[in-house]
C-alpha cells in the first residue's frame, strides 16, 4: 500500500485589496497563488499581545515569497474545505521557504 504524503497538499492565494473606497470593493493584488501547507500554528510559534493569541494557523510556502504583510488576506483550501478572507498576522521569508501566520475569518 502506497501512502500519499505530499509536502504541500493544500492550495492558497495570498492577496492585498487595493484602491478600496466606500463605493468600490477595489482590486485584488495577488502576492502568491499556488501550493501550500496549512497547519495549526499555536504549537510552533504563537504571537501574543497582552496574553491574547494573535495567530492560530500558519501556511508553509515553497520558496522565498517577499512582501506579505500583516493585514493581507488569504484564501486557503485544505481537506476540510475552503476558508476565505483569512487575515495575515505575520510573515517570515527564510532560506528554506516562507511561513505566513494567520487567523481564520469569523463569519
Amino acid at each position: 500500500m502506497k501512502v500519499s504524503n505530499p509536502r504541500f497538499p493544500h492550495t492558497c492565494t495570498i492577496y492585498r485589496m487595493i484602491d478600496e473606497t466606500s463605493f468600490d470593493e477595489g482590486e485584488k493584488q495577488i502576492l502568491y497563488e499556488g501550493v501550500c501547507r496549512k497547519y495549526s500554528g499555536t504549537s510552533l510559534r504563537t504571537f501574543k499581545t497582552e496574553n491574547v493569541i494573535k495567530s492560530n494557523y500558519a501556511l508553509s510556502l515553497p520558496g522565498i515569497i517577499e512582501g506579505i504583510m500583516a493585514g493581507d488576506l488569504i484564501d486557503v483550501t485544505d481537506r476540510q474545505g475552503t476558508f476565505i478572507q483569512c487575515v495575515v498576522s505575520d510573515s517570515y521569508a527564510g532560506n528554506l521557504g516562507t511561513t505566513v501566520y494567520f487567523n481564520l475569518a469569523k463569519n
